[in-house]
C-alpha cells in the first residue's frame, strides 16, 4: 500500500514538473517577438505564438490541425522544399529568406530558421519554425539599389550630356556667327532661327539628362520657394484651366539654395504629371511648410538631418498601383503614349532633388490620386532677387585667353569672341594656358577656362594661374553643371560660370560682368 502511494505521488510530481516545464516553454514562446510555429510530424499546426497572429493575421483556432499551404506563394515552394528536406534529414537550418502570405493576401518577406523537436525517446515529433519579418530590411535594400542604379545612370547621363553640349556649342556658335554676317531680311534667316529652335529643344533634353546626373546643377542661389511656386502654378493654371489649383503656403518659409530654373522644371514636370492623371480635369493641391528631419527619418534617404522645407503636390487623378509606383523614377519608364512623353520627366525630378541634397516620396492609390512630397534642405541665407537681364549683345576691346581641349570649341569660340570686338589668345590644355599667360600677363585681361581637359584639368590650371596673378579674372565654362569641381573652383575665388552651349548674348553678358567688376 505504501509503495503504491509512493508511485502515485512520484507520478504526480513528474506530471507537475512536466506541466511546469511546458508552461515555462509556452511563456518563452509567447514573449518571443518573432512569429514561431510548431508543426506535428504530418506538418499540421500544433501551436503558434501571438507574434504570428500579429504579423500574419491568423489565429490558432483558425489553423490548429491544418497544413499551411495557403500561407506559401507558389513561386516560394523551392525554398520551402529546401527547408523540408533538411528537416526530414533531421537537420536544422537558419536564415533562409522567402516570402509568405498574410491572411489579407499581402506578401511578407521573412527569414526562416527551424529545427526538429523530439520526444523523450528521441523520436521526431514535429518541427519548430521561427519566421522573422524582414520586410523593412527588404524595403531599405530596394531603396539602396534604386539609389545605386540612379547614380550609375547619372554618371553615364552626365558624360553623354557633356559631350552633346560640346557638339551643340559648335552648332550654336556657327549659327550665331552667321546671324551677324547676314541681314535681317536674308532668305536664310528663318532657317537659322529654325536651327536655333532645334538647339533649344536639344538643350532641354541635355538638361533633363543632367537633371539626374551627378554634378547637374547650373546656378545655385538662395530662393524663396513660395515665390517660385506661386509664379509657376499661376502660369500653369492659366494654360490648363481644367485643373483647379489650390495653394497653401507657409508664411516665413525657410530659404533654400537651389538652381531656380531646375526647380521650376521639377514643378512643371509634376504639374504636367498631375494634369495627365486627370483627363477629365480635377484638383491639384500644393502646400509648403517648414519641417525638421530627424535621425529616424533620414535613414532610408541618406540625407543629413536638420531643417527642410516640404512641398506637397496632391492630385485627384487615376492614381497608381504598387508596380508602377516602384518604377516611376526610372529613366525612360512611362505609362503614356510615346507622343506624350519619353519617360525622362520624373527621372529628372528625382535626380534634380537628390542633387540638391533633398529627397522625394510618392504616395498613390488607384482611382483616388497621387501625392508627391519634396524635401529640400533649408538655408540661413536670404533669398536673392533676380537681376535685370541684358537684352543686347555687349562688346569690348580687352584681350581674352580661351582654354579648351576641343578644336571645335576653340574655333567657334574664337570667332564669337572676336566678333564681340575682343582680342583673343587660345590654348588647348591647362599646361599650355599657364605658359601663354606667363608670357602675356600684362596683355591678358581675362581667361575663359574649360574644366574637363587632359594634361592639366581646369582646377589645377586655375590654381597655377592664381599663383601667377592673385587678381586674375576667370570665367569657367563646361558642358557639365555647376556642381562638384566647378563649385570647388568658384569657392576658391573664380569669378563666374557659363554653361555650354551658350549664345552670343549670354557670353557677352558674362564677359562684361567679370571685366567690369
Amino acid at each position: 500500500m505504501f509503495s503504491t502511494t509512493t508511485n502515485v505521488t512520484e507520478i504526480k510530481q513528474v506530471e507537475g514538473a512536466l506541466e511546469q516545464r511546458d508552461e515555462k516553454y509556452r511563456t518563452i514562446l509567447e514573449t518571443i517577438p518573432d512569429p514561431v510555429v510548431l508543426f506535428d510530424i504530418e506538418c499540421k499546426v500544433e501551436y503558434f505564438n501571438p507574434a504570428f497572429t500579429c504579423v500574419f493575421g491568423w489565429t490558432l483556432d483558425e489553423c490548429f490541425g491544418k497544413s499551411m499551404d495557403v500561407f506559401v506563394p507558389e513561386d516560394a515552394w523551392p525554398e520551402i522544399k529546401t527547408m523540408s528536406d533538411k528537416l526530414l534529414a533531421g537537420k536544422s537550418f537558419s536564415g533562409i529568406e522567402t516570402r509568405c502570405y498574410s491572411k489579407e493576401g499581402n506578401i511578407i518577406h521573412v527569414s526562416i530558421s527551424g529545427a526538429v523537436y523530439r520526444d523523450r525517446e528521441r523520436n521526431p515529433r514535429g518541427s519548430a519554425i521561427n519566421l522573422r519579418d524582414i520586410s523593412e530590411q527588404k524595403n531599405l535594400e530596394r531603396q539602396l539599389q534604386q539609389i545605386q542604379k540612379m547614380e550609375a545612370i547619372g554618371t553615364l547621363a552626365g558624360g553623354i550630356a557633356h559631350n552633346f553640349n560640346n557638339l551643340l556649342m559648335g552648332i550654336q556658335g556657327h549659327t550665331a556667327l552667321m546671324h551677324l554676317q547676314i541681314g535681317r531680311h536674308h532668305p536664310h534667316v528663318e532657317h537659322l532661327k529654325g536651327i536655333e529652335d532645334h538647339i533649344k529643344s536639344s538643350v532641354k533634353l541635355t538638361k533633363q539628362l543632367l537633371g539626374f546626373a551627378r554634378d547637374g546643377k547650373y546656378e545655385v542661389k538662395p530662393t524663396d520657394m513660395n515665390e517660385i511656386i506661386d509664379k509657376s502654378a499661376d502660369r500653369f493654371g492659366r494654360i490648363k484651366k481644367e485643373v483647379a489649383i489650390h495653394l497653401k503656403s507657409q508664411t516665413d518659409i525657410w530659404s533654400v539654395e537651389v538652381d531656380q530654373k531646375q526647380i521650376e522644371q521639377v514643378l512643371l514636370n509634376l504639374y504636367v504629371n498631375a494634369w495627365q492623371a486627370m483627363p477629365g480635369g480635377g484638383d491639384l493641391y500644393i502646400q509648403t511648410e517648414n519641417v525638421v528631419v530627424d535621425e529616424n527619418c533620414k535613414r532610408p534617404y541618406q540625407v543629413e538631418p536638420g531643417k527642410y522645407i516640404q512641398i506637397s503636390l496632391t492630385d485627384t487623378g487615376v492614381g497608381m498601383d504598387k508596380a508602377i509606383r516602384e518604377r516611376i523614377f526610372d529613366p525612360f519608364f512611362t505609362t503614356k503614349r510615346m507622343d506624350r512623353g519619353a519617360g525622362l520627366g520624373l527621372a529628372s525630378v528625382y535626380g534634380i532633388i537628390k542633387n540638391h541634397g533633398g529627397f522625394i516620396d510618392v504616395y498613390s492609390k488607384k482611382d483616388i490620386g497621387t501625392t508627391f512630397k519634396i524635401h529640400l534642405p533649408a538655408s540661413e541665407k536670404e533669398p536673392v532677387k533676380e537681376k535685370k537681364v541684358y537684352e543686347n549683345v555687349l562688346r569690348g576691346t580687352e584681350t581674352i585667353l580661351l582654354v579648351d581641349d576641343e578644336d571645335m570649341i576653340i574655333q567657334v569660340g574664337q570667332d564669337m569672341i572676336e566678333s564681340l570686338g575682343y582680342e583673343i589668345l587660345t590654348a588647348k590644355n591647362g599646361k599650355e594656358a599657364v605658359e601663354i599667360y606667363e608670357k602675356n600677363i600684362e596683355k591678358i585681361d581675362m581667361v575663359i577656362l574649360d574644366i574637363i581637359m587632359p594634361v592639366m584639368d581646369g582646377g589645377e590650371t586655375y590654381d597655377k594661374l592664381k599663383e601667377i596673378n592673385p587678381d586674375i579674372k576667370v570665367l569657367l565654362s563646361s558642358g557639365y553643371g555647376i556642381n562638384g569641381q566647378a563649385t570647388e573652383i568658384l569657392d576658391c575665388g573664380c569669378n563666374g560660370f557659363i554653361q555650354k552651349p551658350f549664345n552670343m548674348k549670354a557670353l557677352s553678358k558674362k564677359i562684361r560682368d567679370i571685366l567690369d567688376k
